[in-house]
C-alpha cells in the first residue's frame, strides 16, 4: 500500500528504513523490540511507529525540532515523517519500538482507495497526527503517568510478550493490544490538553474551525479537498484534522459527505431533477460512487428514497 501523500518532495533525500530491527527486515505486519543506547540518523519510515521510553532519557528530534523525552513519554510517527532519536548527554535510556503497517489496524480497505482523503473514513490519521503538531509547540509525544502508565507498560509488554513467542493466534492478540493501546494514547492526548496551556490555542482555533465549516457548507458541490480547507483555516492539515475531528465528531470526508448527501435526499424528494444531475449538482464527480455512497450512508438507492419521500411538485 503507497501513501504518496505524506512522501513529500522535501524529503526525498532523507533514508527510508525498512520495518525491522538492526536492519533485519520483517515479513510480518507488525513488530516490536526493546533496546536500550542505541542513537540513529534522522530517517523515516513506509509504516507507523510508536516510541515509548522505558527508562532514562534521550532527545528526539522531528519536524526540525529536539525534544527532551524522559520515562513515561510516548510518541507516535506517521509514515514517511522524519525523526531521529539520541543520547543526551551520554545519559542511558530503554526504549520499546513498536512498528506496523496502517492496513494490520484500519483494514485492507485502504487499498481500494487512492489518496489518504478518499479513505480517511477508514484509515483515521486524527488521532495520530496530533503527536506531529508544531504551530502551538506541542510535542511530538506525551507523558503517561501513574495508571495510564502502568496500562501502557502492560500492553506494551504483552505485545512484545506475543511477537517473542509466536503462539497461535499472536497476531490478533498484538492487534487487540495495539488497538487498546491507541485508544490510551488518544485520551491521554486529549485529557492533557485541555488542562494545558495550549487549551488556549485549541479555543483559539474554534473560529477558524468555524468558517471552515460555513465554507465547507456553501461550496459542499465543488471539489473540496482537506489541504485547501485547512490552509483555508491557516492550520497545518494533521492539526486541522484533528481538531476538525474533536470539534464536529466527524473527520472532513464524512463530514463533507453527510452535507453531499443531506443536500441530495432533499433534491430528489422535492425536484424531478435527473439522479445524474442531482449527483453531479451535489459534488460527486461519478453517478455510481454516488449512489453506492448514497446507499452505504441512507440505507436505500437515490431511486428508491425518491420513491419512498416523493413530494407533490
Amino acid at each position: 500500500m503507497q501513501l504518496p501523500e505524506l512522501d513529500r518532495e522535501e524529503y526525498k533525500d532523507i533514508p527510508i528504513f525498512a520495518m525491522g530491527y538492526e536492519g533485519q527486515p520483517v515479513n510480518t505486519p507488525i513488530c516490536i523490540c526493546r533496546y536500550a543506547n542505541i542513537t540513529s540518523m534522522l530517517h523515516r519510515h513506509p509504516i507507523i511507529q510508536i516510541n515509548y521510553i522505558v527508562h532514562g532519557k534521550l532527545i528526539h528530534r522531528i519536524n526540525n525540532i529536539s525534544h527532551t523525552l524522559v520515562k513515561g513519554d510516548i510518541f507516535v510517527i506517521p509514515p514517511y515523517v522524519p525523526h531521529q532519536l539520541s543520547s543526551l548527554d551520554g545519559a542511558d535510556f530503554e526504549v520499546i519500538e513498536l512498528e506496523f503497517r496502517p492496513e494490520f489496524v484500519f483494514g485492507r480497505e485502504l487499498d481500494n482507495y487512492h489518496t489518504i482523503e478518499d479513505g480517511q473514513s477508514v484509515f483515521d490519521f486524527s488521532y495520530i497526527e496530533p503527536f506531529l503538531v508544531s504551530e502551538c509547540n506541542v510535542k511530538p509525544g506525551i507523558n503517561l503517568s501513574g495508571k495510564v502508565q502502568d496500562e501502557a507498560e502492560t500492553l506494551l509488554n504483552s505485545i512484545l510478550k506475543e511477537y517473542q513467542t509466536k503462539k497461535d493466534s499472536y497476531l490478533l492478540a498484538m492487534k487487540a493490544d495495539l488497538l487498546k493501546l491507541l485508544v490510551i494514547i488518544g485520551r491521554a492526548f486529549r485529557e492533557g490538553l485541555e488542562v494545558s496551556p495550549h487549551k488556549q490555542f485549541y479555543d483559539y482555533h474554534r473560529d477558524a474551525l468555524t468558517k471552515a465549516l460555513h465554507y465547507i457548507d456553501e461550496h459542499f458541490n465543488e471539489p473540496l479537498t482537506i489541504e485547501e480547507i485547512s490552509r483555508l483555516a491557516l492550520l497545518s492539515q494533521s492539526y486541522f484534522s484533528y481538531l476538525f475531528k474533536a470539534l464536529t465528531g466527524q473527520t472532513f470526508v464524512e463530514y463533507l459527505r453527510n452535507v453531499r448527501i443531506k443536500q441530495a435526499m432533499e433534491m430528489l424528494a422535492k425536484t424531478n431533477r435527473r439522479v445524474v444531475d442531482i449527483c453531479c449538482d451535489c459534488g460527486f464527480n461519478n453517478v455510481n460512487h454516488f449512489n453506492r455512497t448514497f446507499k452505504s450512508v441512507v440505507g436505500v438507492t437515490p431511486t428508491a428514497y425518491r420513491l419512498a419521500h416523493r413530494e407533490e411538485i
